[in-house]
């Protein structure tokens, strides 16, 4: 990092190549929309490239660079909000085949339930819940994106996990 600091772009190539499955896949579960993650996956290291004089140097950079890709989000949904609004059911990504139609249907119902699980918990719970079980961060790491406590990453933790195995027993037993 210390040569994109530098103003080495070259040097951002690396970085790129490092983040770019992490980053593009965060960007799409917080958006649900994978033209717009490929747009907001580009922009980050856009603005990384930009911003490279506000970070610390030795700090780490995974956090930093996930809390330039949450704000990019969060810009994202303000003009969304303020323009018209997408339908959730229209942004669906394209699922891999399963064996058979009957296996298919009933993967893709089980993962669209429990998409809608986590899509409804509380944004702050939801937030927490992806960096940690989607992205991998630690919870210093997320607190350090979030910019929050790490005692309060363990609440959120805590909150969101008991809440989504509720609704989720409800699954189990149709099942």
């Amino acid at each position: 990092m210390a040569d994109v600091v530098a103003g080495k772009m070259a040097a951002l190539e690396p970085l790129i190549e490092r983040y770019q499955n992490q980053l593009f896949a965060y960007a799409a579960r917080v958006l649900n929309d994978r033209e717009k993650a490929a747009d907001i996956f580009q922009e980050t290291f856009l603005r990384v490239f930009q911003k490279r004089h506000t970070y610390r140097l030795g700090a780490p950079f995974r956090p930093w660079v996930y809390r330039i890709c949450l704000n990019l989000c969060r810009d994202e949904f303000r003009r969304q909000k303020r323009g018209a609004s997408v339908d959730l059911e229209e942004r669906r990504e394209v699922r891999d085949p399963g064996p058979g139609p009957a296996e298919r249907t009933f993967r893709q119902n089980l993962s669209e339930q429990v998409r809608a699980a986590v899509t409804g918990l509380p944004e702050k719970q939801q937030k927490v819940f992806i960096l940690v079980h989607y992205q991998g961060l630690s919870y210093p790491e997320v607190a350090e994106v979030l910019e929050i406590p790490v005692g309060t990453v363990k609440s959120r933790m805590f909150h969101a996990s008991k809440r989504l195995a509720d609704e989720l027993q409800e699954l189990r037993a149709e099942i």
